[in-house]
């Protein structure tokens, strides 16, 4: 008998510790599989905070960008407004420029028509052209403002040195002569057969003669003036221009 009850004491006890086990076990599952799932979170966690991070980088580079872009438009601006006032000051200047270039313009064929009779055809040709350039309306301020400009450097360049050129006679256009240009001091003219001398009376606007004793110095300064003879110094009559 008392071997039976030890036998059915023990059998309960053994179920007991199976039941244990597995509970132990189970439990020991349950907590792996806890741990997974915390391990899992601590790592999305992390994944979260680095993405956080990242967002936040990504901010503050997008407003470093907009910050940067502000300044720049800005100064965009500000060229734009100093452009603008160029370009006001330039349709200044333009409006300007006009009623100077017409009065310069104006004085060039002034002082064309008054001058000594020198190489007329081709000044009034460069003042025909000069005007038509004022008068065309596609031709901007700046080039006629260049035409007008190099008109007056032409009669200027006249004025330097001494020069001669063939031309027709003064008063009998069928007969050739050699003009002799000393600057705008005097101006004269010799016959081919060197027995007509002449000079430009600027006070009477007239041409008068001269003493056929100067034919051989007016010879030699022609010959100078086109550099067919060595330069040197030269006794020719002048006459003082009266204005």
């Amino acid at each position: 008998m008392a071997g039976a009850c030890v036998l059915a004491v023990a059998v309960p006890a053994q179920a007991q510790l199976e039941q244990a086990l597995r509970v132990a076990s189970s439990s020991t599952a349950a907590s792996a599989a806890a741990q997974q799932r915390i391990e899992t979170s601590d790592d999305d966690a992390e994944t979260a905070a680095r993405d956080y991070r990242a967002v936040l980088q990504q901010i503050d580079n997008m407003k470093l960008f907009v910050d940067q872009q502000d300044i720049y438009l800005r100064g965009q601006a500000g060229d734009i407004e100093a452009l603008n006032r160029q370009l006001g000051s330039v349709e200044q200047v333009k409006r300007g420029m006009v009623p100077m270039i017409l009065l310069m313009a104006a004085r060039i064929e002034d002082s064309v028509n008054s001058d000594m009779p020198f190489k007329m055809r081709e000044r009034q040709e460069r003042l025909e052209r000069m005007k038509a350039t004022l008068a065309d309306p596609s031709v901007t301020p700046t080039e006629q403002y260049r035409q007008v400009l190099a008109a007056y450097k032409n009669e200027v360049a006249y004025g330097q040195g001494l020069d001669s050129y063939e031309g027709a006679h003064p008063t009998n256009p069928g007969e050739k002569v050699d003009y002799l240009m000393f600057g705008r001091l005097s101006l004269l003219y010799m016959s081919k057969d060197e027995q007509d001398l002449g000079y430009y009376d600027m006070e009477s606007k007239s041409w008068k003669s001269v003493d056929q004793s100067n034919a051989l110095q007016v010879r030699q300064a022609i010959r100078i003036a086109n550099g067919e003879a060595a330069a040197e110094i030269v006794f020719a009559p002048t006459f003082g221009a009266k204005n």
